[in-house]
């Protein structure tokens, strides 16, 4: 469970350092540590080369913080690969057709070991 310090209505903190992790949640509250709720995930797909991530803006309501969902751009899977709008991060090489892994180093496609 993630938990948020709040402090006159704001969140000043998310994710409970290791100090505190062995305080029960009573103990917790007393010091403005609240859960954080998620709302539900949105069903619509995103762009290509997006997802879904959660976090700021944080907002307090009932006792609880709430985040917020942004579709963002995915984090590059390899130095070699590169953005294309419309596409998302595209390796230098087309991927061949069946089960593949790509190695960085040789900067090819590797197949995917059958058992």
């Amino acid at each position: 469970m993630t938990m948020a310090k709040v402090q006159d209505g704001q969140v000043v903190e998310v994710g409970l350092p290791e100090n505190l992790k062995a305080l029960t949640i009573r103990q917790l509250n007393s010091q403005g540590w609240v859960k954080v709720v998620g709302d539900p995930k949105p069903s619509d797909e995103t762009a290509p080369g997006h997802h879904w991530t959660y976090g700021e803006s944080w907002r307090v309501e009932n006792g609880v913080v709430y985040g917020e969902w942004s579709e963002t751009k995915r984090p590059q899977p390899y130095s070699s690969w590169s953005w294309a709008d419309g596409e998302g991060w595209v390796p230098p090489v087309a991927k061949p057709d069946g089960d593949h892994a790509w190695d960085e180093d040789s900067q090819e496609w590797i197949p995917e070991p059958t058992e």
